[in-house]
């Protein structure tokens, strides 16, 4: 477990150096000026010295060494700075819309794992039947269909032709259903076959036929025998698609004018708002380094063979 920390505390200090400058560089060579923008937000007018005091105010004078030396700095203490637009500080703004992109993670990951152990499970039963034909076709359209046009065929059928459910915005669980269908659905068909043909693999080893041949039932060998190798590889890849899900769904939250850090970065890119561009990278990286962690934990709790 101290190889395993320590293994864990090396990747993370050269994933977030990595990002950091990565990210500093990026943003540093796009184009646009955001003290210039700043002004026409705030509709001041565009002068040679208000332009100064600005950069002046904003850390945008010195050499970019100076300020490459500043950020990492702040990197690793969390002052990511203040946002340009709403002056708050940065790492604030992103906590405050987490528990939006927590939750719609959550209800997305949840329609994953329906989708992947139901589907997987019965058409790995039914092999070569109706329903194993059906979880192909299910998994055929969750990999073709674009997840934007998901959301819209979403919103066309339940709100505007049926009204069943709200389009847009955070309230009630209603209002949780269609982003957390298009955010799980289409991941859980295509996990579903994966899973599916691990199951037939386990099916075929050695173990499987022993414990038949002591007489356990085939359900509680594929729940407590199968089911327990299979999902090894699933949880590889789930825990890899929640992390894309928590560090912000861009184009779900978007689509259903979410309040979470997905919608938050696309109006900070569109502002040019350098700090929060810069401060979203490394929180996401964050995110992904923790829930990674998770996987690899889970990883030797399913198989302890791995402890070793």
């Amino acid at each position: 477990m101290k190889k395993f920390a320590i293994e864990h505390l090396i990747q993370f200090l050269f994933v977030i150096l990595s990002v950091a400058t990565l990210t500093f560089l990026l943003v540093r060579l796009s184009p646009g000026d955001p003290a210039t923008i700043m002004l026409k937000l705030n509709d001041v007018p565009i002068s040679e010295e208000a332009l100064g005091s600005l950069r002046t105010e904003l850390g945008l004078t010195e050499s970019l060494g100076s300020q490459y030396v500043e950020w990492l700095k702040n990197t690793f203490t969390l002052e990511w700075g203040n946002s340009y637009i709403s002056k708050e500080p940065v790492i604030h703004e992103l906590l405050e819309r987490l528990p939006a992109t927590i939750e719609l993670a959550l209800a997305g990951l949840l329609v994953m794992l329906v989708m992947t152990f139901i589907l997987g499970i019965s058409t790995a039963i039914s092999k070569s039947r109706v329903l194993d034909r059906v979880g192909k076709l299910f998994a055929l359209l969750g990999a073709a269909i674009p997840t934007f046009w998901l959301g819209f065929l979403c919103i066309y059928v339940f709100s505007v032709q049926l009204g069943s459910l709200p389009s847009m915005g955070r309230g009630s669980m209603q209002h949780l259903i269609l982003p957390a269908l298009t955010l799980g659905l289409g991941l859980g068909t295509v996990y579903a076959r994966v899973l599916r043909a691990q199951i037939l693999d386990m099916l075929n080893q050695h173990f499987v036929k022993a414990s038949q041949a002591r007489g356990l039932s085939d359900t509680r060998i594929l729940l407590f025998q199968v089911l327990k190798h299979a999902t090894l590889p699933i949880v590889t890849m789930i825990g890899t698609s929640f992390a894309f899900m928590l560090s912000g769904s861009i184009i779900v939250e978007s689509i259903f004018s979410w309040p979470g850090l997905g919608q938050y970065i696309i109006q900070s890119i569109h502002m040019r708002d350098y700090p929060v561009i810069q401060g979203y990278a490394i929180f996401a990286a964050i995110l992904f380094i923790a829930i990674h962690t998770m996987v690899d934990l889970i990883y030797l709790i399913i198989d302890p063979r791995l402890r070793v």
